[in-house]
């Protein structure tokens, strides 16, 4: 096994910040962990599928005798370098002329451990290479990857990662606290404003800022940072220029990951050109929209050649992409919630 990848820990990233709710995904990701060899967590950029992944790692480990491991692979663009980050995951230090993918079925074949394997989204093929030969070469390997599009593998079970519920901002807001948007808004706020806590007086506000920010965790935390200089009143005057406003975030992130405007360019950028002119289309449409009404504004009468039923409403198709028309679309310029035909989540 030749070549060389960057060198990452193999290790689960330590979490820095509180982990904020996720009750109902963790349970979920373990019963589909536990009947299924792999299984993919889907969701726009910025909706933390990267740190569900490392939590749902954390609570099972124990059903893994040979351990967990991670892959990181934000920083490769070579899909060749893909098994060659997993074997360097695996501790495999191969220099054989056997086959990448081969070689690293032989290695692990009689191991019970799960292989976390994240960012897979613009090296699909060979991460669907990688977990095919762990699947059909192993009995005891178990797959969980991150992505903002599915594998596309018989054996993926999906599991769609969901912005945060945010509560009416003009409805009862008495039990506003206990909805998770709110939670993290108001925890990353008391991390910049010693002291801030949520009240009676600030409570509309907060809601109507997440809902604007359609309860996207990685919108929540930048705009959470913003409050050592701005008011959450003030915030809000703001967000018509969010993609300015919304350019704060942590230097030891990831660059796509540091502002919002680099998260949605990101998911521009991996889309094809049909894709990126669906998604242009769709952009006219402000929140939830159904399929037929993306068939009719995207795709000229022709359904099936424009492939709008894939990339017109956050579906199941190519690129698994929101249709937020390069900075448009929905109020936090990410996907709408409900884009789904509706639904409350949205990719696939």
């Amino acid at each position: 096994m030749g070549g060389s990848a960057p060198r990452r820990d193999r290790r689960l990233p330590v979490e820095t910040t509180s982990f904020v709710d996720r009750r109902d995904e963790l349970a979920q990701g373990r019963e589909l962990l536990a009947r299924a060899r792999l299984v993919t967590l889907t969701g726009p950029g910025g909706v933390g599928k990267t740190r569900l992944a490392a939590r749902l790692a954390t609570r099972i480990a124990r059903a893994f005798p040979d351990g967990v491991r991670f892959v990181h692979l934000a920083g490769l663009h070579d899909p060749a370098l893909v098994p060659l980050a997993a074997a360097d995951a695996l501790g495999l230090h191969d220099h054989s002329t056997q086959p990448p993918l081969d070689a690293l079925a032989e290695h692990v074949r009689d191991r019970r451990l799960l292989l976390v394997v994240d960012n897979c989204e613009h090296l699909l093929p060979a991460c669907a290479d990688l977990a095919a030969a762990l699947l059909r070469g192993t009995m005891g390997v178990r797959v969980l990857t991150t992505s903002r599009h599915r594998l596309g593998l018989t054996e993926e079970h999906l599991l769609d990662v969901r912005p945060l519920p945010v509560p009416d901002p003009d409805g009862d807001l008495s039990a506003a606290d206990g909805y998770a948007a709110i939670a993290l808004f108001a925890d990353r706020a008391a991390a910049v404003v010693p002291g801030f806590r949520l009240t009676a007086a600030n409570r509309a506000a907060v809601a109507r800022l997440c809902r604007r920010l359609d309860g996207l965790p990685l919108a929540i935390e930048l705009a959470a940072v913003r409050m050592r200089v701005l008011g959450v009143e003030q915030l809000l005057d703001r967000l018509d220029d969010r993609y300015r406003l919304l350019n704060a975030g942590s230097p030891s992130a990831l660059p796509r990951h540091r502002t919002l405007g680099a998260a949605v360019d990101w998911s521009y950028e991996l889309c094809t050109e049909r894709e990126q002119l669906v998604w242009a289309r769709a952009s006219v449409l402000a929140g939830s929209f159904d399929l037929d009404t993306a068939e009719s504004v995207c795709a000229d009468g022709e359904r099936s050649e424009m492939g709008v039923p894939s990339v017109g409403g956050w579906g199941e198709g190519e690129s698994g992409l929101p249709p937020v028309g390069g900075r448009g679309g929905s109020e936090s310029g990410v996907p709408p919630v409900g884009g789904r035909g509706g639904s409350e989540s949205g990719v696939p």
